[in-house]
């Protein structure tokens, strides 16, 4: 699965579309609501939100290990 799929299927763009950065903003997820939008740290586009984040982690145990 490339990079591609992963973004389709999970709605959280892994890669900024607007500036190319991979670094998100800080939020606090255990008072952060499903619908709390997650925002590229670079450019401050909105990426996905929490709940596309849970659904990342949940699927992917090694798709991005490094």
């Amino acid at each position: 699965m490339n990079l591609q799929e992963q973004t389709v299927s999970t709605g959280f763009k892994i890669v900024c579309t607007d500036c190319g950065s991979l670094s998100i903003k800080p939020t606090d997820p255990a008072h952060a609501s499903d619908d709390t939008p997650i925002v590229c740290r670079h450019c401050s586009a909105v990426r996905g939100t929490v709940a596309d984040l849970h659904v990342l982690a949940r699927r992917g145990s090694d798709l991005f290990e490094f």
